[in-house]
């Protein structure tokens, strides 16, 4: 029974020290990724001021300024989603970028934070 449950814990130890997802062969760099979110989040805008725009053709602009395929942002986003500090800093260095092109967005996102105080980085 002893060498059952030693046996059992050294199996909890392994899996522990395992990360939830694998990490990408072609990871994103942190910055590249803020980049990226940022300008989806531009693009998700347009598309709701005027939804005459294709979403769909506006995303590929995206991918292939960044020459980037959709399958790399995703398996990137998905791994750094597995590590709230890291993701929670690409998320906010997006915020900056969209301030930063424009500076009216800050009230607006500012607002939107004070209504939602709970809200997590994800969904900003």
């Amino acid at each position: 029974m002893k060498h059952f449950v030693f046996s059992l814990m050294m199996i909890f130890c392994v899996l522990s020290c395992t990360e939830a997802i694998e990490k990408p062969k072609d990871l994103l760099p942190e910055d590249e990724m803020s980049k990226i979110i940022a300008d989806f989040a531009i693009n998700e805008q347009q598309y709701t001021i005027a939804q005459n725009i294709n979403s769909e053709n506006a995303t590929r602009f995206i991918l292939k300024k960044y020459k980037i395929k959709g399958e790399l942002f995703t398996a990137s986003y998905q791994y750094y989603m597995t590590k709230p500090a890291v993701i929670k800093e690409i998320l906010d260095d997006a915020q900056k970028i969209i301030v930063e092109k424009d500076p009216k967005a800050e009230a607006f996102i500012n607002k939107k934070l004070k209504e939602n105080p709970g809200i997590p980085p994800q969904a900003r």
